[in-house]
């Protein structure tokens, strides 16, 4: 269902603190007297309207709407939002493993330069009591 209200791809404008432009009924002012505050907002409308299967449709159907239209707002930010995690979790991820590479690394060259010393010092051992006469 495509969404009544205009896009607003601002990101500035706070996503859950919109005015819709709905109408007043006739029988509420357009302002509060001097001196006297609007009533709270409410969940339901506060005038006494007939509960039609119409009416019923029609709240239903403006329920969907501004849903839709959150949701159309909300899912880029939120898709942004994980895949900036996502880059970041995989930055890391491969910033461990190509440290624990370099361990490893480190450690089988250290291994194989003790053998390569090791196997020099036998050679040379070997070489020294070896009689002269061979």
């Amino acid at each position: 269902m495509h969404s009544p209200f205009p896009p607003r791809n601002d990101p500035a404008i706070p996503v859950l603190t919109e005015v819709l432009d709905v109408p007043l009924p006739s029988s509420t002012p357009a302002s509060p007297p001097a001196g006297r505050a609007l009533p709270a907002a409410r969940t339901e409308p506060s005038f006494a309207a007939p509960r039609t299967p119409d009416f019923e449709k029609e709240i239903e159907a403006l329920r969907t709407a501004v849903l839709q239209d959150l949701l159309e707002r909300v899912d880029p930010l939120l898709k942004g939002r994980m895949r900036t995690a996502l880059e970041l979790a995989a930055a890391r991820a491969l910033d461990d493993v190509a440290a624990s590479l370099r361990e490893e690394l480190g450690r089988m060259v250290d291994e194989a330069v003790q053998k390569e010393l090791i196997r020099r010092e036998a050679a040379d051992f070997q070489a020294r009591s070896r009689p002269a006469s061979e």
